[in-house]
């Protein structure tokens, strides 16, 4: 053999096994790859649960909030009528802290 024969020959293998290497790698970034994606779909899956349950307990948070609205709009003028709700004011007013004089600015203010 001579020597153009066997660097011939010689690169000839050097490319067979670069196209090995090359194909174990493809094939290996193609499992790791098709895990990645696995494990993002189940993370998203999750978060996708958990805005569920939010949007579950956000709503119940509402409908509670407008019951109390709605409770508030009904016993209100019964309590101005009975004189409670002047009573619970007036004792507010007696406990508030600060001169008397801050608290009857505080009157006039609001």
């Amino acid at each position: 053999m001579t020597t153009a024969e066997t660097i011939t020959e010689i690169r000839d293998i050097v490319f067979i096994v670069f196209l090995i290497v090359a194909l174990i790698a493809l094939v290996l970034g193609l499992i790791f790859s098709i895990r990645l994606y696995y494990r993002i779909n189940r993370f998203i899956d999750r978060l996708e649960h958990v805005v569920d349950r939010f949007e579950g307990a956000f709503t119940r948070v509402i409908e509670a909030r407008q019951m109390v609205e709605e409770v508030t709009l009904v016993l209100k003028p019964l309590a101005k009528g009975l004189g409670i709700f002047g009573a619970f004011t007036g004792i507010g007013k007696m406990f508030k802290r600060g001169s008397m004089s801050n608290a009857d600015t505080d009157e006039k203010v609001s």
